[in-house]
């Protein structure tokens, strides 16, 4: 019997997630610039000629992986999208923050390879300011609504203490004390 247009579908999902999710770890592994497509394409299971019916280039992998874990990371920032951030809401987009990084370290670790290679970071960097923009400014609303006396350097200093938690949590996720940050953090910056 013939497969229907949602089979093929279903298909073609599912090894664009495969695909993904192998560009994804041999990224982490090896950066970027070390990957081949070739690589990638093994990794996956697939040939190079399918890899490429499914994504234009390396480049093209990169910004998927890369804008597709940002918008599940944004996802969580200001659950009602009203451009007003609560304390509840900013507890729950910590906790979920940790989540996702417990969940898929291999994103964590591209992403800061990523920001340390300027050639690279070129390939993301309009889409990143693009997207965290205006989350950078909801969350330097929700500081001077609080009254905080210099709101910017408080939503920049947040940023600074995530990339922070999150690099040492990939060095070291056994030793790191991931539940008592989280909780730090709550309690003194949110």
């Amino acid at each position: 019997m013939p497969r229907t247009k949602k089979q093929y579908d279903e298909i073609k999902k599912k090894k664009r997630a495969i695909i993904l999710q192998a560009a994804l770890e041999v990224f982490a592994e090896k950066s970027f610039l070390g990957t081949s497509v070739s690589s990638i394409a093994k990794k996956a299971g697939v040939s190079k000629g399918l890899l490429y019916s499914y994504f234009e280039s390396k480049d093209d992998l990169l910004k998927k992986i890369i804008f597709e874990g940002v918008d599940e990371f944004i996802t969580a920032f200001d659950i009602n999208k009203d451009g007003v951030l609560t304390q509840e809401e900013f507890i729950y987009f910590v906790e979920e923050t940790f989540v996702l990084l417990e969940k898929d370290t291999h994103f964590w670790k591209l992403y800061f390879s990523i920001i340390v290679q300027p050639a690279v970071m070129a390939l993301v960097q309009d889409k990143f300011l693009e997207i965290l923009t205006p989350l950078l400014k909801i969350l330097i609303e929700y500081y001077q609504n609080r009254g905080v006396k210099n709101p910017i350097a408080h939503a920049r200093l947040l940023g600074a203490v995530l990339d922070g938690v999150f690099f040492n949590y990939i060095i070291d996720p056994v030793g790191f004390p991931i539940d008592d940050i989280k909780k730090l953090i709550i309690e003194k910056i949110v």
